[in-house]
């Protein structure tokens, strides 16, 4: 798949520990030591998007190392790894390497926001009844809200002038990639983050 797709398909990812979350240059070692030891084009490395993952996220994009940027649920978080992503183009273009190999996908999760913001809305709605009904209108929509306006920042980013001379230069996007789409909640239809 990846060969047929001129290497814009057919990835598998890799993650990092875990417990290495908090640590920038433990995850930096330990993607560089899993993308050494697999030594194929096709691998993404997984790296989760905490305040450690995003300097590392940049390093290891200059590196020349496929990245899976996980656990994204907010638009701030978002915004953060985009921003990490362009600065690694950017340094690795700066070193003079190639960019036009590198591939990066940005996984924010869907159904999990829903399951946090709906047990906020329901407590609110104890503490407050009067506003009851309003609150739960808003159960099981603030997650595809949510998405959507990732995906607008997704646009506006990678369409803009910074963008277009790191494409001009060979870069590929950083794919949004919806992840956690299956439901929590068992009182919604089982495919409303995907129908959404």
């Amino acid at each position: 798949v990846y060969d047929g797709a001129n290497g814009q398909d057919g990835f598998v990812s890799l993650e990092v520990a875990p417990d290495l979350a908090y640590d920038t240059d433990a995850t930096i070692a330990e993607a560089k030591r899993l993308h050494g030891m697999v030594d194929r084009p096709n691998l993404m490395i997984k790296v989760p998007a905490t305040e450690a993952g995003i300097p590392a996220i940049s390093a290891l994009i200059a590196a020349g190392i496929n990245i899976n940027v996980t656990l994204i649920f907010s638009l701030e978080r978002y915004a953060a790894v985009k921003e990490a992503y362009l600065r690694g183009l950017e340094a690795r273009r700066a070193q003079g390497e190639p960019i036009d190999r590198i591939a990066s996908v940005a996984s924010f999760f869907v159904s999990r926001v829903d399951s946090n913001v709906d047990a906020r809305l329901d407590k609110l709605a104890t503490d407050d009844p009067t506003h009851a009904a309003q609150y739960a209108a808003l159960k099981g929509k603030i997650a595809v809200a949510n998405a959507k306006l990732a995906y607008a920042q997704f646009e506006e980013v990678f369409a803009g002038p910074r963008w277009a001379a790191l494409q001009e230069a060979g870069a590929h996007v950083q794919r949004p990639l919806w992840a956690s789409t299956s439901t929590k909640n068992p009182d919604y239809p089982d495919l409303l983050y995907v129908d959404t």
